[in-house]
């Protein structure tokens, strides 16, 4: 009876609470609507080589690109861009060099203002529209300078900043927006950067902050290594957080020369950090990253994320890739089928189980059948599993030792491609 009525104050709680949380989400969603918008594009194409670029441009003469895109064979691709952008100019980029050149086929594609017509069919041809000139045989990476997203690039950070705080947190998953907009995202270092330290970068997950790695920072040699960490608002869609990180990476890859970079994630961070890397391969732009670690990472998806898209009264975007059949579950590791082309993964689970209610295998909040998806296994280069709960695994001394290992092993590899 003690427990009944102490589950009910619980849920009454919640609700009472969560009424603000869900009026902010639902104010916060209709803004990412009114600065995003997705298009599903089709080409149609009969050219042998099929390794398409599409660019997303606010004026046909820019001289600078918030981003691009890259698909290799003739099918459809998702290309988010913001309002902003009036143009999506696509090439058929011939020689694999991410430089438009006079003689590719290309085409110059008005968008619509709103999102009501987002699907776009696109006719490639060596002729008939003035391609932008400003981006003749210029190499794209060179001239990515992202200007719609306040995102932060390279400032250098401490980890007791308001940004790093759980109210920051909480702020990111429901108004991810604001939480943009005030500055609290991006790719910050925490060490003046020197090109002759090896960086990490590491990725917090759902309601988290990069502060939430502390415990693992502490034990990193200083002297060898440079810390590097990703603060994003975990509401956001995930497809768009690795859009963004991708974008961040080419940026701060074009300003410091990055030769090695590790990347360390840990929960939905983990998602995150695929979506990316099957990105960069997409686009033939990981050759800098020498290992990629996950750490109770959910590659099956959470089944409680679909509870929250079939009965919450507003439904986090994040919701919608963390369900377990969603499409954006379903396409991770899709760009990694040549494995000897992807960056080594060490995949690391968790096991111990907390909490009174909690009753299948699990870490106490991913479950085991999450952490050990087939796929992610199948596409690891090894899978080690602590006697931690969710939370308490960063904290392990075992995790530590396991990845300086990973990194020196992966750095050797790395050095002699």
């Amino acid at each position: 009876m003690k427990i009944t009525k102490m589950l009910l104050a619980v849920t009454l709680i919640s609700v009472v609470s969560g009424c603000a949380n869900f009026r902010d989400l639902a104010k916060e969603v209709d803004l990412l609507e009114q600065v995003y918008v997705e298009y599903q594009v089709n080409i149609e194409s009969e050219h042998q080589v099929e390794s398409f670029v599409l660019v997303p441009l606010q004026q046909v003469d820019a001289e600078t690109i918030d981003g691009y895109e890259v698909v290799i064979g003739n099918r459809q691709i998702t290309v988010t861009t913001d309002t902003l952008s009036k143009y999506l100019f696509t090439f058929n980029d011939v020689n694999h060099d991410l430089r438009f050149q006079v003689g590719e086929a290309f085409s110059i594609t008005p968008l619509t203002e709103t999102s009501d017509n987002t699907e776009l069919t696109i006719t490639l041809s060596e002729t008939g529209d003035i391609p932008p000139t400003a981006l003749i045989d210029r190499p794209l990476n060179n001239l990515v300078d992202v200007k719609i997203s306040p995102a932060k690039i390279g400032e250098k950070a401490v980890l007791n900043e308001e940004k790093f705080d759980r109210d920051t947190a909480k702020l990111g998953m429901w108004k991810p927006v604001t939480h943009l907009l005030e500055g609290n995202s991006g790719v910050f270092f925490l060490d003046e950067f020197n090109s002759n330290k090896t960086a990490i970068l590491f990725i917090h997950g759902m309601n988290g902050t990069a502060r939430d790695f502390a415990p693992l920072l502490a034990k990193i040699d200083r002297r060898k290594y440079q810390v590097w960490v990703m603060n994003y608002p975990s509401g956001l869609p995930l497809e768009l957080l690795a859009n963004g990180l991708n974008s961040l990476i080419k940026i701060i890859d074009y300003r410091y020369n990055v030769k090695t970079l590790h990347i360390v994630a840990h929960s939905m961070g983990g998602l995150v950090a695929q979506a990316y890397l099957d990105l960069c391969r997409n686009q033939l732009g990981c050759n800098d990253i020498a290992s990629f670690t996950s750490i109770s990472s959910p590659f099956g998806g959470i089944s409680s994320a679909q509870n929250g898209i079939d009965y919450a009264p507003v439904v986090m975007p994040a919701w919608r890739d963390l369900a377990p059949t969603s499409d954006f579950i379903g396409n991770l590791f899709s760009s990694s089928e040549n494995h000897s082309t992807t960056p080594p993964h060490l995949l690391i689970f968790g096991y111990k189980m907390s909490g009174i209610l909690n009753k299948e295998s699990s870490d106490g909040v991913i479950s085991l059948e999450s952490q050990l998806n087939d796929k992610a296994q199948q596409r690891s280069d090894n899978v080690y599993g602590l006697n931690e709960d969710h939370v308490s695994i960063l904290s392990n001394d075992k995790l530590i030792q396991t990845l300086n290992s990973f990194w020196q092993e992966s750095e050797q590899v790395h050095t002699a491609k």
